[in-house]
């Protein structure tokens, strides 16, 4: 491998090489395509005016920034950040600061926002930098190892206004890459300096003059009793000419002409902010006055309207995708003996378990296979794109079903499905599940899928067992016979899954509470709960909830500082894993943030939902990779 320190030494040839060989721009490109399509989701969601384009920055840029010897060296440490380059064009100046808090709660910004800075008599044209990290679900796409160059794995996104757009492109060319610096370019032209800079004065202005025409053109509206036109101009998003207010509004709007002040009044930023807390929503006048009655107005006869009117939702539009190889990933395994009572027949046991499974498969594959019978047997068919193969012997004690089905929404998706049920030498009836997917190369890997539908079924009216029987809720620490079962749990070689221990915070007599509890607990007294995280992973994990008055015990038994152990968060992975156990402090739950967060629009408590989601990746991650 080169020295990282003998790159400055390279010809310009040779630095080129050497970047081209380090990155694997092809999957770059991909990763700043599924950026962009997901910042562009977002805005369009809310109805914004915007353009967006992007880059990635190409080989000889690189070279020529690392050549001026202003990154990575001893004197001067710091990284490119701009490997991935995003501009979004805004139609209104007031989107600048909508925008920003929108990538704020998005992704995990790095520094601060750059932006322009100047007096009173200065004009610049007005634009927002930020920099922020590479959304670790996209950046897994890149399989290489990390390249050995000062470039950071983050990317830069400009804001800037419609009237300020053809302006940074003169500008970029004309002072930021010319070779001279402006008081030589302008030298014996100083009234043509002078002028530039009026015109600069007069974008500025045009900018805060149309968004307050818009301000003063809803009033005109609100006086006159035009309710659409107010609300369209007031708030300025998307909405088709063909949508119109429901007539029970127009009503109530023009008979109490102060019920339509208090929509006028509301802000634009409230709104959008709204529009984000929704998943494709039908951005209309009913859905703006839905919205703005359910978090600000309150006003009942509006609110009695709106809830039957299906204003929320609408599919996303359709996009064309080109032809890729596929590739195939691993969503979900499982394998694990079912629980067995002395009470209950084995055979009574493994019909009611085949039985869940082949209900399962016949209600998904019943519009592609009508023949599929009733009731349990054997069935095999294939089709384009489809097959089912089921195989089903009661006096083995065997069933196992092979689905292979295309997806109806993600183009060029495949997903493939094995599940089966038999008895095996140990006198058990064990279950095993895989569930995998086809997508096209490079394709967006969300993660759209947790665990199969009938796990839960499977569950309640059979049991999986591991060690302990699991399901979706959380299991109480509270005395010390229940802490010496905990133990012997995460001590046992036989365990198969992993065990997430929540220890509950230092508690004092006046301690805050909002009286929200669960087996008798106030949840805000543990820094993540234990109760949601349970019916996410607990059919593929154990998840416990520790009294503080086991915490000592529990920092003993693991030589944990005390001050560290309360209000922590352990996960015990099963000692064939050769694992040390996972630890977090409370401060290191407290400080998690998203790095693509979809959900900082829908709750407060962010830093807690951030770790609960980061802590379900963790386990998912463990579940696929055996």
């Amino acid at each position: 491998m080169t020295n990282i320190s003998n790159i400055y030494d390279f010809s310009k040839d040779e630095m080129e090489n050497y970047i081209e060989n380090e990155i694997d721009f092809e999957k770059i490109n991909e990763l700043c395509e599924h950026i962009t399509d997901a910042i562009k989701e977002i805005l369009t969601s809310c109805g914004l005016y915007f353009r967006i384009f992007s880059r990635v920055k190409s080989v000889k840029s690189i070279a020529n920034k690392l050549n001026r010897g202003k990154y990575g060296t001893e004197a001067n440490p710091k990284k490119i950040q701009d490997l991935l380059g995003l501009r979004v064009v805004l139609y209104y100046y007031d989107d600048l600061r909508i925008c920003r808090d929108i990538m704020e709660s998005t992704f995990q910004i790095v520094d601060t926002w750059s932006r322009n800075s100047f007096n009173s008599d200065e004009f610049r044209a007005t634009k927002i930098n930020g920099v922020f990290r590479f959304p670790e679900e996209y950046f897994n796409f890149y399989k290489r190892e990390l390249w050995n160059l000062p470039i950071d794995t983050t990317f830069e996104i400009q804001f800037r206004t419609v009237f300020f757009e053809g302006w940074h492109e003169i500008e970029h060319d004309m002072r930021y890459k010319s070779l001279l610096s402006d008081d030589q370019f302008w030298k014996g032209s100083e009234e043509l300096s002078r002028i530039l800079n009026c015109i600069l004065a007069n974008l500025e202005l045009s900018d805060w003059s149309l968004v307050q025409l818009f301000e003063q053109l809803s009033y005109n509206h609100y006086k006159n009793g035009n309710w659409e036109l107010m609300l369209k101009s007031k708030f300025r998003i998307k909405i088709k000419d063909d949508e119109h207010l429901h007539p029970e509004i127009l009503k109530i709007f023009d008979s109490d002409k102060e019920i339509a002040k208090q929509f006028f009044k509301c802000t634009r930023q409230r709104l959008i902010r709204e529009l984000l807390k929704l998943d494709h929503p039908h951005v209309n006048y009913n859905t703006i006055v839905k919205l703005l009655n359910n978090g600000i107005v309150h006003n009942p006869d509006i609110k009695q309207i709106c809830d039957t009117i299906d204003t929320l939702s609408e599919e996303p539009a359709f996009q064309k995708v080109s032809l890729a190889r596929l590739e195939s990933n691993i969503l979900f395994h499982l394998e694990l003996p079912l629980l067995h009572k002395e009470t209950r027949q084995l055979q009574s046991e493994f019909n009611t378990a085949a039985s869940i499974l082949y209900k399962w498969a016949r209600f998904r594959m019943n519009p592609v296979f009508e023949d599929i019978p009733a009731d349990l047997s054997p069935y095999k068919n294939k089709l384009p794109g489809y097959l089912l193969k089921i195989k089903y012997d009661p006096d083995e004690l065997t069933f196992s079903m092979k689905l292979n089905y295309i997806d109806t929404k993600l183009v060029g998706t495949l997903w493939h499905v094995h599940s089966s049920i038999a008895l095996l030498d140990d006198g058990k009836l064990h279950f095993y599940h895989m569930t995998s997917r086809d997508m096209p190369h490079g394709a967006t890997e969300r993660s759209t899928f947790n665990k199969p539908s009938f796990l839960s079924d499977l569950s309640s009216k059979v049991g999986l067992c591991d060690i302990y029987r699991l399901g979706s809720q959380v299991h109480f620490i509270s005395s010390p016979e229940d802490y010496t079962l905990f133990s012997e749990l995460i001590n046992s070689n036989q365990r198969q899954l992993p065990v997430v221990l929540i220890t509950q915070k230092y508690i004092t007599a006046d301690s805050e509470s909002d009286n929200t509890f669960r087996e008798g607990y106030d949840m805000n007294t543990f820094n993540v709960n234990g109760t949601r995280l349970a019916k996410v992973i607990g059919h593929y994990s154990h998840v416990y909830m520790l009294d503080q008055s086991m915490v000592e015990a529990f920092a003993n038994d693991n030589n944990i500082s005390l001050s560290n152990a309360y209000g922590c968060i352990c996960v015990f992975w099963p000692k064939i894993n050769k694992r040390s156990p996972s630890f977090f402090t409370q401060q290191m739950i407290c400080d998690t943030e998203f790095d693509f967060n979809r959900f900082a629009f829908h709750d407060k408590n962010i830093n807690e939902k951030a770790f609960r989601h980061k802590l379900v990746q963790i386990i998912k991650d463990d579940n696929i990779s055996h």
